[in-house]
Protein backbone atom coordinates (compact mmCIF):
# COMPACT_ATOMS: atom_id res chain seq x y z
CA UNK A 1 0.00 0.00 0.00
CA UNK A 2 1.12 3.52 -0.75
CA UNK A 3 -0.71 6.17 1.28
CA UNK A 4 -3.64 3.79 1.80
CA UNK A 5 -3.87 2.98 -1.91
CA UNK A 6 -3.43 -0.67 -2.92
CA UNK A 7 -0.57 -1.50 -5.24
CA UNK A 8 -1.72 -3.58 -8.21
CA UNK A 9 0.43 -5.63 -10.57
CA UNK A 10 -1.01 -5.17 -14.08
CA UNK A 11 -0.55 -8.56 -15.73
CA UNK A 12 -1.33 -9.30 -19.33
CA UNK A 13 -0.14 -9.42 -22.91
CA UNK A 14 -0.03 -5.61 -23.14
CA UNK A 15 3.76 -5.91 -22.77
CA UNK A 16 3.79 -7.28 -26.34
CA UNK A 17 2.02 -4.30 -27.92
CA UNK A 18 3.99 -2.15 -30.38
CA UNK A 19 3.92 0.65 -27.78
CA UNK A 20 3.48 -1.08 -24.42
CA UNK A 21 4.50 1.96 -22.41
CA UNK A 22 1.64 4.03 -23.86
CA UNK A 23 -0.80 1.35 -22.70
CA UNK A 24 0.94 1.27 -19.31
CA UNK A 25 0.33 5.02 -18.91
CA UNK A 26 -3.38 4.52 -19.71
CA UNK A 27 -3.75 1.62 -17.28
CA UNK A 28 -1.89 3.42 -14.49
CA UNK A 29 -4.09 6.49 -15.00
CA UNK A 30 -7.20 4.36 -14.50
CA UNK A 31 -5.67 2.93 -11.33
CA UNK A 32 -4.83 6.38 -9.99
CA UNK A 33 -8.30 7.72 -10.81
CA UNK A 34 -9.88 4.81 -8.90
CA UNK A 35 -7.58 5.07 -5.87
CA UNK A 36 -4.84 2.52 -6.58
CA UNK A 37 -1.23 2.45 -7.70
CA UNK A 38 -0.71 0.41 -10.85
CA UNK A 39 2.58 -1.29 -11.60
CA UNK A 40 3.28 -2.43 -15.16
CA UNK A 41 5.74 -5.34 -15.58
CA UNK A 42 8.22 -3.09 -17.41
CA UNK A 43 8.40 -0.76 -14.41
CA UNK A 44 10.79 -3.17 -12.72
CA UNK A 45 12.92 -4.07 -15.74
CA UNK A 46 15.49 -1.29 -15.76
CA UNK A 47 18.37 -3.69 -15.14
CA UNK A 48 17.27 -6.75 -17.12
CA UNK A 49 19.20 -6.17 -20.36
CA UNK A 50 21.93 -8.72 -21.04
CA UNK A 51 23.65 -9.76 -24.28
CA UNK A 52 22.97 -13.41 -23.36
CA UNK A 53 19.28 -14.07 -24.20
CA UNK A 54 19.03 -16.79 -21.55
CA UNK A 55 20.28 -14.46 -18.81
CA UNK A 56 18.04 -11.67 -20.04
CA UNK A 57 15.01 -13.97 -19.93
CA UNK A 58 15.94 -15.02 -16.38
CA UNK A 59 16.36 -11.36 -15.40
CA UNK A 60 12.91 -10.45 -16.76
CA UNK A 61 11.35 -13.38 -14.92
CA UNK A 62 13.02 -12.41 -11.63
CA UNK A 63 12.04 -8.75 -12.02
CA UNK A 64 8.40 -9.63 -12.70
CA UNK A 65 8.29 -12.07 -9.79
CA UNK A 66 9.74 -9.42 -7.48
CA UNK A 67 7.11 -6.90 -8.56
CA UNK A 68 4.26 -9.41 -8.09
CA UNK A 69 5.55 -10.14 -4.58
CA UNK A 70 5.70 -6.43 -3.74
CA UNK A 71 2.13 -5.65 -4.81
CA UNK A 72 -1.05 -6.15 -2.81
CA UNK A 73 -3.04 -7.58 -5.71
CA UNK A 74 -2.86 -8.59 -9.33
CA UNK A 75 -5.30 -7.54 -12.04
CA UNK A 76 -4.81 -9.90 -14.97
CA UNK A 77 -5.95 -9.53 -18.56
CA UNK A 78 -7.50 -12.93 -19.31
CA UNK A 79 -8.37 -12.14 -22.93
CA UNK A 80 -7.34 -14.98 -25.28
CA UNK A 81 -3.83 -14.44 -26.59
CA UNK A 82 -2.34 -16.40 -29.47
CA UNK A 83 -4.91 -19.16 -29.02
CA UNK A 84 -8.05 -20.10 -27.12
CA UNK A 85 -6.70 -19.18 -23.69
CA UNK A 86 -5.01 -16.28 -21.99
CA UNK A 87 -1.30 -15.40 -22.13
CA UNK A 88 0.83 -18.13 -20.52
CA UNK A 89 3.03 -15.64 -18.67
CA UNK A 90 -0.07 -14.04 -17.17
CA UNK A 91 -1.22 -17.50 -16.02
CA UNK A 92 2.11 -17.94 -14.25
CA UNK A 93 1.87 -14.53 -12.61
CA UNK A 94 -1.68 -15.24 -11.40
CA UNK A 95 -0.56 -18.54 -9.87
CA UNK A 96 2.44 -16.90 -8.23
CA UNK A 97 0.27 -14.14 -6.77
CA UNK A 98 -2.28 -16.67 -5.51
CA UNK A 99 0.48 -18.72 -3.88
CA UNK A 100 1.79 -15.58 -2.19
CA UNK A 101 -1.66 -14.88 -0.74
CA UNK A 102 -2.34 -11.85 -2.96
CA UNK A 103 -5.80 -10.85 -4.18
CA UNK A 104 -6.05 -12.20 -7.75
CA UNK A 105 -8.61 -10.59 -10.04
CA UNK A 106 -9.07 -11.13 -13.76
CA UNK A 107 -10.78 -9.25 -16.56
CA UNK A 108 -11.71 -9.93 -20.16
CA UNK A 109 -14.10 -8.43 -22.64
CA UNK A 110 -14.34 -11.84 -24.35
CA UNK A 111 -17.11 -13.62 -22.45
CA UNK A 112 -17.43 -16.58 -24.83
CA UNK A 113 -17.44 -19.97 -23.16
CA UNK A 114 -14.24 -22.02 -23.11
CA UNK A 115 -15.73 -24.58 -25.54
CA UNK A 116 -16.53 -21.80 -28.03
CA UNK A 117 -12.95 -20.55 -27.92
CA UNK A 118 -11.49 -24.05 -28.23
CA UNK A 119 -13.96 -24.81 -31.03
CA UNK A 120 -12.45 -22.02 -33.10
CA UNK A 121 -9.07 -23.76 -32.92
CA UNK A 122 -10.24 -27.36 -33.32
CA UNK A 123 -13.63 -28.83 -34.24
CA UNK A 124 -15.45 -30.22 -31.19
CA UNK A 125 -17.59 -33.35 -31.10
CA UNK A 126 -20.21 -33.71 -28.36
CA UNK A 127 -19.62 -36.51 -25.87
CA UNK A 128 -22.29 -36.56 -23.19
CA UNK A 129 -22.19 -33.24 -21.35
CA UNK A 130 -18.71 -32.47 -22.70
CA UNK A 131 -16.83 -32.33 -25.99
CA UNK A 132 -13.75 -33.87 -27.63
CA UNK A 133 -11.44 -31.96 -29.96
CA UNK A 134 -9.95 -33.25 -33.22
CA UNK A 135 -7.13 -34.95 -31.28
CA UNK A 136 -9.57 -36.71 -28.96
CA UNK A 137 -8.81 -34.49 -25.97
CA UNK A 138 -11.67 -33.71 -23.59
CA UNK A 139 -12.99 -30.14 -23.41
CA UNK A 140 -14.98 -29.38 -20.27
CA UNK A 141 -15.87 -25.74 -19.81
CA UNK A 142 -18.19 -25.90 -16.77
CA UNK A 143 -19.88 -22.83 -18.25
CA UNK A 144 -16.65 -20.86 -17.73
CA UNK A 145 -14.75 -18.51 -20.05
CA UNK A 146 -11.32 -20.19 -19.69
CA UNK A 147 -9.67 -23.13 -18.01
CA UNK A 148 -11.32 -23.78 -14.65
CA UNK A 149 -8.06 -23.33 -12.73
CA UNK A 150 -7.66 -19.81 -14.08
CA UNK A 151 -11.25 -18.70 -13.60
CA UNK A 152 -11.80 -20.35 -10.21
CA UNK A 153 -8.26 -19.54 -9.07
CA UNK A 154 -9.09 -15.85 -9.39
CA UNK A 155 -11.27 -14.23 -6.75
CA UNK A 156 -13.42 -12.73 -9.51
CA UNK A 157 -13.32 -12.15 -13.26
CA UNK A 158 -14.79 -8.90 -14.58
CA UNK A 159 -15.81 -7.71 -18.03
CA UNK A 160 -13.56 -4.63 -17.95
CA UNK A 161 -10.22 -3.50 -16.60
CA UNK A 162 -11.89 -0.62 -14.77
CA UNK A 163 -14.34 -2.94 -12.98
CA UNK A 164 -11.47 -5.19 -11.87
CA UNK A 165 -9.46 -2.27 -10.48
CA UNK A 166 -12.54 -0.83 -8.78
CA UNK A 167 -13.11 -4.19 -7.05
CA UNK A 168 -9.52 -4.31 -5.76
CA UNK A 169 -9.79 -0.77 -4.40
CA UNK A 170 -13.10 -1.54 -2.66
CA UNK A 171 -11.71 -4.76 -1.23
CA UNK A 172 -8.30 -3.49 -0.09
CA UNK A 173 -8.57 0.30 0.02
Amino acid sequence: MINGRPEIYLAGPEVFLSDPLARAVEMKAVCAQLGAVGWFPMDNQGQVADPDPDRMAANICAADEELVARCDAIVANMTPFRGASMDAGTCYEMGLAKGLGKLVVGWTEDKRLWREKVGQISPLTPEGAWFRDAEGMLCRDFGLIDNLMMVKGAHSVFSSFEAAVRFVVQRLG
